[in-house]
């Protein structure tokens, strides 16, 4: 299994969204020449990303699953933006959403719950520099800290679990490469777990609580569309595929796109390997459950590997019930 994936950063779309997503876009309508600049440095990226035989292969297997994927789920809800519609995610009841308190202690009882631990990851909480959304789990010269916003929203509840699924698969992630295909898969996949499951739990202890847990699914399904759409783009940029039917407006949907040729492929995998999974995945994120050298990694999509497991995960839930 190929162990190594080149991410080329697009430095001048990385510069641009790392603090307010909203503002950089509407720099990028006032700005027609900054935003040409940026899809020409993205081409260069794209023209220059090396694609070994092993990491084509697992490319060409996804191209089917995010196919699946994007016909099974709800594409975005269009919204209005200078009189015109715009794909996005629906999530301003997300930031409409008062916390209890601060997203830190909030996600401390929701970790508690999960059997999960919380102090080493939570001491590390700091806001990003220069401000904005941008959460993200950094690391440094004595291990990781997570910048992430905590401005008392339930949307920066909904940042911290991510990036805590992040740090506590990073500060223990088994054995293997610590730069890679596989660990970049498993660290994204641990972060969408327990994002999802993490603040269904959240959600369930409020009032109506199964209407917001109906958003947030639907929120979730829409995140793991726009991952598919963004794989399949990239997918066809590289030359394996055509591209998606879907036109959607780029610079309203998520930054990433901007940054980085070659992590699309990653939110894809790790959104189908979380798809069926998102429990089994936080439940191994606890220190009692960490995988050994015998465990292996979660296995991708696309090789009989993850098929095997797939298989064995089904027949262990069917035998349960």
């Amino acid at each position: 299994m190929p162990e190594l994936l080149e991410l080329t950063r697009i430095q001048g779309g990385w510069d641009l969204f790392m603090t307010s997503y909203v503002e950089a876009a509407r720099a990028l309508r006032r700005n027609p020449g900054q935003l040409a600049g940026l899809w020409a440095e993205r081409r260069r990226a794209v023209d220059a990303h090396p694609l070994p035989d092993g990491v084509r292969g697992l490319y060409e297997a996804q191209i089917d699953r995010s196919r699946a994927a994007m016909a099974r789920l709800a594409p975005p809800l269009l919204q209005r933006y200078a009189d015109q519609a715009v794909p996005l995610i629906e999530h301003t009841w997300l930031r409409s959403s008062p916390l209890r308190g601060s997203a830190v202690g909030a996600a401390r009882a929701v970790l508690k719950e999960l059997s999960l631990p919380a102090e080493e990851a939570l001491a590390t909480v700091s806001s990003p520099p220069g401000g904005g959304p941008a959460g993200r789990t950094a690391k440094t010269a004595t291990g990781f800290r997570i910048l992430a916003t905590d401005d008392g929203t339930a949307s920066s509840l909904a940042v911290l679990l991510h990036e805590l699924g992040h740090f506590l698969y990073e500060r223990d992630p088994g054995p293997g490469p610590t730069e890679g295909l596989v660990h970049y898969v498993e660290s994204e996949a641990a972060a969408l777990a327990l994002g999802r499951v993490g603040f269904d739990r959240y959600l369930a202890a409020l009032p109506e609580a199964a209407e917001r847990r109906r958003l947030w699914a639907s929120y979730c399904d829409t995140e793991a569309w726009l991952n598919h759409f963004y794989f399949l783009t990239e997918a066809a940029e590289l030359g394996l595929c055509e591209p998606p039917s879907a036109t959607l407006d780029m610079l309203y949907l998520r930054d990433t796109y901007s940054i980085s040729v070659g992590y699309q492929f990653v939110y894809a995998v790790a959104s189908s390997l979380m798809a069926d999974h998102a429990e089994q995945i936080v439940a191994r994120l606890a220190p009692a459950s960490r995988r050994g050298a015998a465990d292996g990694p979660f296995p991708l999509p696309g090789h009989p590997e993850f098929n095997l497991e797939h298989r064995r995960i089904r027949e262990e839930m069917t035998s349960t019930w």
